[in-house]
């Protein structure tokens, strides 16, 4: 096999993987709190801790012929919407929900939350949404949530909810539904002060369809020149394989 084939299908491989981030940031356009990804290729040998935050330990490398792969998660804000709903929150700014998981604590963006049978603040999956002093427990009456995150029944304050920030969000890693753990390089940091809690909205995912659409037109024709060239490849191997050697 010569080495051009090599080289085209290293860069095949490289955009069906870019195409699969792409079809999942479209797949969750509708999904509350998401964060999408993006695709990052990494050229030097020593990257930028400035331009490229993940441990190079992370970074996968698909070919010696293709340059190391890897995602990174876009944690800008995505729209607000209204639902009216009091224990639908948004968080505008910096900083994530913290939940507690069996597996520990874990952090969020999507604030639809309810009340389980006991009347703790959860999570749509039953995980309890932590305030500064544990979990949240609201009695039967108005519920009422500032921006500073205290929550008050009846005009009598019960909690605060527990906003968390990182100062390097690149220790953060998606653990489904969501939900984010936090790697030891992920120092937390004192909760921003422009950050504020709007109650009755939700914070959508904050994914462009405009854009990803695009970039998934532009991957796919990427791809598709891909495997030309390596049917290309193939056909002139296969014919000098065939005809070198026949006498005329």
């Amino acid at each position: 096999m010569s080495g051009g084939m090599y080289l085209a299908a290293a860069g095949a491989l490289v955009q069906q993987l870019r195409l699969e981030v792409l079809s999942n940031n479209l797949a969750n356009i509708n999904t509350v709190g998401y964060k999408s990804e993006r695709s990052l290729f990494q050229i030097p040998e020593e990257p930028d801790p400035q331009v490229f935050e993940t441990p190079i330990e992370a970074v996968q490398s698909l070919s010696p012929y293709a340059p190391p792969f890897t995602t990174e998660i876009d944690f800008s804000q995505g729209g607000i919407r209204q639902t009216g709903n009091a224990l639908d929150l948004a968080i505008n700014g910096d900083g994530f929900f913290s939940i507690q998981t069996p597996d520990g604590v874990q952090y969020t963006r999507q604030g639809s939350f309810t009340l389980d049978g006991e009347g703790v603040l959860v999570t749509s999956d039953g995980y309890p949404v932590l305030g500064e002093g544990g979990e949240i427990t609201l009695e039967e009456g108005t519920v009422e949530i500032d921006t500073e995150g205290a929550v008050y029944v009846n005009g009598d304050e019960v909690g605060r909810l527990q906003i968390t920030d990182f100062l390097d969000r690149g220790g953060l890693k998606k653990a489904g539904n969501g939900r984010f753990i936090a790697s030891e390089t992920a120092v937390p940091a004192e909760r921003p002060e422009r950050t504020t809690v709007s109650q009755g909205v939700l914070e959508g995912a904050n994914v462009n369809p405009v854009r990803a659409m695009t970039e998934m037109i532009e991957t796919s024709r990427a791809f598709e020149a891909y495997q030309k060239v390596i049917q290309t490849a193939d056909e002139a191997t296969a014919k000098s394989i065939n005809d070198v050697g026949k006498t005329a």
